[in-house]
């Protein structure tokens, strides 16, 4: 049976401690402000009512593609039968500077446009703000005693800004891990970042907490 002209079929995402969720559902051809407390509801992200609402975004496409009016109709905006829409909390949408914590408690501020992690960029990292760390690991590098061995020379994974805000994790790599919370990432699907989470460069490798700035 076909949906009435009044709804839309679309794939909805969102994110959860374990990792990305989705769900096919029909929805009314309603303005985001008025779907969203029914897709929290049925999600199980916020207490329906209750002051969540105004922490999401719906964005169509992709996790950091673009947000949707609130107020306009979904089909308005080019929403279509088949479209991809993320339920993206702004908390984390709103973050402009990343910062990856190191082994030892250094604090690495990653450069604007966000960074492609290999390990000879995060051990030039811990170089100059670690000099003594970083002979550590050298020498535990050389025995294969450093968790720094799990992380790939060639691209391992990538850190990046949205375009509106907010930070993602990404690999394009199968054959290497990329963990974030315990839950590996998907190759190609950009996962976004909350302050407090942490990334783990190859099974049992070097781990990284993550600080968002919002300032």
């Amino acid at each position: 049976m076909k949906p009435r002209a009044d709804t839309l079929t679309v794939t909805l995402h969102w994110f959860t401690p374990a990792g990305e969720q989705s769900a096919n559902v029909v929805c009314e051809d309603s303005p985001p402000a008025q779907l969203i407390p029914l897709l929290l509801d049925g999600c199980g992200l916020a207490p329906f009512g209750q002051g969540g609402v105004d922490r999401f975004v719906l964005r169509a496409d992709a996790a950091n593609g673009r947000a949707l009016d609130e107020s306009a109709s979904a089909s308005v905006q080019g929403v279509r039968n088949g479209m991809h829409l993320w339920l993206i909390e702004q908390s984390a949408d709103t973050a402009r500077r990343c910062i990856l914590l190191l082994p030892g408690g250094s604090e690495l501020l990653l450069p604007a446009a966000g960074a492609t992690l290999t390990r000879a960029w995060l051990l030039q990292a811990l170089a100059l703000l670690d000099p003594e760390r970083h002979l550590r690991e050298l020498g535990l590098l050389e025995r294969r005693a450093s968790a720094f061995r799990f992380v790939s020379n060639r691209p391992h994974c990538r850190v990046a800004p949205a375009s509106r805000g907010g930070w993602f994790a990404s690999t394009e790599r199968a054959d290497v891990s990329t963990l974030h919370n315990g839950v590996a990432l998907a190759p190609g699907a950009a996962t976004p970042l909350r302050d407090g989470d942490r990334l783990t460069l190859g099974d049992d490798g070097l781990g990284l907490g993550v600080v968002l700035l919002r300032d």
